[in-house]
């Protein structure tokens, strides 16, 4: 993402690679991450990569007995490879700002 965050992004497009669109699927499919959390995790760690990995210890700053549930990667392989079982996810908001 070459340091720059969401908010300051305008309508600047961000091109995804493979690896960094299944990061995104993983992190907005999971378990207590919506839209706008996904946006301040990104606009803090920098990537979804980074903000996976800081999850658990969120959680449980944040005072849960246990992180919720992370997609994992084969879950998010699979609804990348069906756009017909992702229709019903939240797929268009991941890559809206994706021009790939």
């Amino acid at each position: 993402m070459g340091g720059r965050s969401l908010t300051d992004m305008g309508n600047a497009p961000i091109c995804l690679t493979d690896a960094q669109r299944r990061d995104w699927l993983r992190l907005i499919r999971s378990e207590h991450v919506g839209p706008r959390t996904f946006r301040a995790l990104i606009n803090q760690f920098g990537s979804a990569r980074a903000a996976l990995e800081r999850l658990p210890d969120l959680a449980r700053r944040g005072g849960a007995m246990r992180s919720g549930r992370i997609c994992s990667e084969d879950e998010a392989d699979q609804c990348h490879a069906d756009p017909a079982a992702a229709a019903d996810l939240v797929v268009g908001f991941v890559f809206a700002t994706d021009t790939s």
